[in-house]
């Protein structure tokens, strides 16, 4: 169905063809949860860099895998061993995935991508979806370590 002109759908302005666009002024942003995983995801529109005037869509994916126990839950040993399983899990991370260390020792695993235009909400979901599967093998890898699952902190 075509429209007569763009429409704005949530924080999306929707073309006559299906084509989504953020706005330019702040990130389109929203989250899910995926096996206990709260994951966070932002567009933007992005100048062109350099000698490339094009504008370009970048969408920032973040997901909390957990929280490193404190040392006040977990013998040195133990949480010695997360940490060392973690940055070597950090050196294993697959293509433009990184995985840090938050200062409250939340376990994050980053991605940035650039997508192409125009921008459905097919290859919207297609990217997210691409991202929640690169985050799988981290999520058990968490778990099996010791991480905490997110939310399960004591203060």
């Amino acid at each position: 169905m075509a429209f007569d002109r763009p429409v704005w759908v949530g924080p999306f302005l929707v073309d006559e063809n299906g084509g989504i666009t953020p706005p330019r002024d702040h990130d389109a942003r929203f989250t899910l949860r995926w096996r206990g995983c709260v994951m966070h995801a932002a567009l933007r529109v992005v100048d062109g860099t350099s000698g490339d005037s094009a504008e370009r869509i970048e969408l920032r994916m973040l997901a909390v895998l957990g929280r490193v126990p404190s040392s006040a839950e977990a013998s040195g040993e133990a949480r010695n061993q997360v940490l060392t399983m973690l940055r070597d899990a950090s050196r294993e991370a697959a293509g433009p995935l990184t995985l840090g260390l938050s200062a409250d020792h939340r376990v994050l695993m980053r991605e940035c991508r650039d997508l192409a235009q125009p921008l459905t909400s097919r290859a919207l979901m297609a990217e997210v979806t691409g991202f929640v599967l690169g985050v799988a093998p981290y999520l058990d890898f968490a778990a099996e370590s010791g991480v905490a699952p997110a939310g399960m902190a004591k203060i």
